[in-house]
């Protein structure tokens, strides 16, 4: 007898985008009109005509009217938990004085009770602020009524005279301002967020990012805590970013731990992936400090400093021992470096104990990088995360430590894409340090100009099409995800953003002022202004 053959089961197409230009960044660089999405993956590109035939009943379907549909953005380098923090702690976008920063920290003090912390979100006040400073620990007293208060900076932090109690350093004679060794004496004793507090902060964060079109981010340097966070996020079916950390074992950058402290954290190997939600990219460390304060350390010497080559927070025997570690484990390596120096340093260390696994070693920033130094790093199959918006606000600052024939050289995108190719390198922002906005940042990248519109190193800019690159394939090739990501083509995952303007072919004001009208991720609407229908 003959079994009856079971008929296949049909998958309900969930969502058909019509009526669009579509740029899919296969590599033709097809254009289409419409992309059907089925269980979370593209499941057609094509004619309007033929993907609306794919519609049943339950389908959702968006008539885009002409609009313009890219692959969901990817930001390489961002700490995107701070997006989710207002309410939580002080904000200081958008000040411009000292005055203004103390009733922010005044404001947010009122509503916590005597003695509760008062925590700032990253700033740079030095650039910030026309004062060219930010508070000291007394002007912090009175503006937080005594309690104690931190404000981090990025690699510098302020904190208030209980703060410095409370962590163990004597306030005398002390104006507050913290750097490296001392901001992380401060930084340890400052309370840890609920768990409940921190999934909805990097809830928050998340969607932050998705108004932004962005749905994948390398996220640069996350404690262990908001690494299982994030991991939970994903298992819970919460997360609307895709996330690859960068994590910090010890919740520090510069680990002092000894070296067997160091190789038993890091003994299981990096945390495996949650579905496509979460993956490790890589333990953080960092080599020197930032071209914009003055402290990024390079081969020749600064300009106003005679002798001075910036700084190097890791000396080479240290940071071999840290690297290797992380290489025997299975770990691969990012590392902050600015200058040229620094990047030597980190090449030297790469080649010497040289990572075999799956994601290459990383160059993060690498905002001083020489010709030499980017034929070294595709020798040794390393990549680089950069940032064009280090160069936004700060040319003036960069120039005044290092010259303008030097700063004209910084961020060399030109250099990196013609070196490394397009997956070798992958744009990102640093945010909170920089600003968020991807197509201010494609506009920075194509035409290396900065909020002054006074160009930075003409001859560095690259395309549109490869600016796009930068923030699509290539920031899925960072991760080992450009087989799945970064693409609209059938089975590729269903990450794309709707924007009310093309970024190849809108004027620089137009692109500049680009929208977000609708956030896709694994083919969940995560965000949508509502003028789509």
């Amino acid at each position: 007898m003959r079994r009856r053959r079971e008929p296949a089961m049909t998958l309900v197409t969930d969502l058909v985008l019509l009526g669009g230009r579509v740029h899919t960044l296969d590599t033709r660089g097809t254009v289409a009109e419409a992309v059907a999405i089925t269980g979370g993956r593209v499941s057609a590109v094509g004619p309007a005509a033929d993907v609306a035939r794919l519609a049943g009943p339950s389908t959702r379907v968006v008539h885009l009217a002409g609009r313009t549909v890219i692959p969901g953005l990817v930001d390489s380098h961002c700490h995107f938990e701070n997006a989710g923090m207002d309410g939580h702690t002080v904000s200081f976008a958008g000040v411009r004085t000292l005055d203004a920063a103390l009733d922010r920290i005044a404001a947010l003090a009122a509503t916590r009770e005597p003695g509760a912390w008062v925590q700032g979100q990253p700033w740079n006040p030095a650039l910030q602020l026309v004062e060219g400073r930010g508070p000291d620990r007394r002007e912090l007293d009175r503006a937080a009524g005594g309690r104690p208060v931190y404000l981090p900076e990025g690699h510098a932090a302020t904190a208030s005279t209980a703060a410095l109690e409370r962590s163990g350093i004597d306030p005398g004679g002390h104006d507050g301002r913290l750097v490296e060794g001392a901001m992380h004496t401060v930084a340890r004793v400052v309370p840890d967020w609920t768990r409940e507090e921190r999934a909805a902060q990097l809830t928050a964060a998340m969607r932050a990012l998705n108004r932004r079109g962005i749905t994948s981010v390398v996220a640069g340097a996350l404690r262990p805590a908001d690494v299982e966070t994030v991991r939970e996020l994903a298992r819970d079916g919460c997360s609307t970013l895709r996330v690859a950390a960068m994590v910090m074992p010890t919740g520090e950058l510069n680990p002092s731990v000894p070296l067997a402290d160091w190789e038993a954290l890091l003994a299981s190997g990096p945390p495996a992936p949650i579905g496509q939600h979460y993956l490790t990219r890589g333990i953080k460390l960092q080599v020197d400090g930032g071209m914009t304060l003055g402290t990024a350390a390079t081969r020749e010497p600064y300009l106003t400093r005679p002798g001075y080559h910036g700084e190097l927070f890791a000396g080479r025997d240290r940071l071999a021992e840290l690297v290797g570690a992380a290489h025997r484990a299975g770990w691969p390596v990012g590392t902050h470096v600015v200058g040229d120096a620094a990047i030597d340093l980190a090449l030297d260390v790469y080649e010497a104990t040289r990572h075999r696994g799956l994601l290459p070693d990383v160059l993060i920033h690498a905002s001083l990088i020489q010709r030499d130094q980017i034929a070294r790093a595709r020798a040794l199959g390393v990549q680089v995360a950069a940032q064009i918006p280090f160069l936004w606000r700060n040319r003036a600052a960069i120039a005044g430590h290092l010259g303008d024939a030097r700063t004209e050289a910084a961020v060399p995108l030109r250099d990196l894409v013609d070196g490394l190719g397009l997956d070798g390198v992958a744009a990102g922002t640093d945010y909170p340090i920089n600003a968020l906005d991807p197509f201010q940042n494609i506009y920075a990248m194509t035409t290396r100009r900065d909020a002054a519109s006074e160009v930075v190193g003409g001859a560095q800019a690259v395309t549109r099409a490869e600016a796009l690159r930068l923030y699509t394939t290539s920031g899925a090739a960072h991760t080992g995800e450009q087989e799945v990501k970064g693409r609209l083509t059938a089975g590729a995952l269903a990450d794309l953003a709707v924007l009310g303007a093309d970024p190849l072919t809108a004027s620089d004001d137009e692109l500049r002022a680009t929208e977000v009208l609708m956030t896709v991720v694994g083919g969940q609407i995560v965000h949508d202004t509502g003028l789509l229908g």
